[in-house]
């Protein structure tokens, strides 16, 4: 624990960051970059990881690296962890912040949709925790991040696999944080809201879901940046934000059968009054 309370101070600290070219990934890296760290970006858009890195590096001081993965090819991931470690050197802290999503009904899913949201918000995730947590555990600390979401705690329609993705990882998140305990690694898991990026916009091209969430239940990535950063080096194992989303999930766990209930009256009620 003591080694750990090392990241309460990003200064001159490796963090790597997989879904920096935008969203929260990228609020995360900006703030990192403000606290000082050695920033390590990751994902498919050359040219915008780029600019990202550069940003950091012109706020943090230090040098800043983009490194293109396709997030859907575990022999890719492997490549990228290698050249971090030789380019750059061993990573304190891994944020798997990528995801993508498709808000439609299961039915209306295709297979394709269904394994990239598999590959990418989960199985990339795991394979990275994986690789990192080895090499922490050998360094003696480190932190793991996992960015989830609300719907991976209580169902939301129209997100079944999207939010299943998110339920594993929990899970996942959870189990890993025992087995790496004693060595002194913090796995935290981050279990937002809505937030406001382009994710809806792309998950959801017609804006049915998002019409389902009034402005007041999204949080900012930036505000939620620093609420991820503000928990690291401590022994907190999950950020619920806003604040009403710890209550909505215990509520669930307690009263699943009420809150299925609910949760269907209330998106059927909207739905009705977007075809008026």
């Amino acid at each position: 624990m003591r080694r750990l309370k090392a990241l309460r101070s990003l200064k001159n600290k490796v963090v790597l960051i997989t879904g920096g070219s935008g969203g929260i990934g990228q609020a995360i890296a900006l703030e990192a970059a403000r606290r000082g760290a050695i920033v390590i970006v990751c994902a498919r858009q050359a040219a915008v990881l780029r600019q990202l890195a550069t940003r950091c590096m012109i706020l943090s001081g230090r040098p800043a690296f983009s490194f293109p993965l396709d997030l859907t090819d575990p022999d890719a991931i492997d490549d990228v962890l290698t050249k971090v470690r030789h380019e750059v050197g061993e990573i304190d802290v891994l944020i798997n912040a990528a995801g993508t999503g498709e808000l439609v009904e299961v039915t209306k899913q295709s297979q394709a949709a269904m394994a990239k949201m598999t590959n990418v918000n989960l199985l990339a995730a795991m394979y990275l925790s994986r690789s990192v947590a080895k090499q922490m555990m050998d360094q003696g600390f480190g932190a793991i991040i996992n960015i989830g979401a609300l719907s991976g705690k209580i169902p939301v329609p129209s997100s079944a696999v999207y939010s299943a993705t998110k339920a594993a990882l929990i899970h996942f998140s959870n189990i890993l944080r025992m087995e790496v305990a004693d060595f002194g690694v913090q796995v935290l898991t981050v279990t937002p809201g809505p937030v406001q990026t382009n994710f809806l916009a792309q998950a959801d091209p017609d804006q049915h879901f998002a019409a389902h969430f009034p402005a007041w239940m999204f949080i900012s990535p930036e505000k939620l940046a620093k609420q991820i950063w503000d928990s690291v080096g401590y022994k907190r194992r999950e950020i619920n934000v806003p604040a009403y989303t710890a209550q909505l999930s215990w509520l669930y766990q307690v009263f699943p059968g009420l809150g299925d209930w609910t949760i269907k009256k209330v998106f059927d009620y909207q739905q009705n009054r977007q075809q008026l």
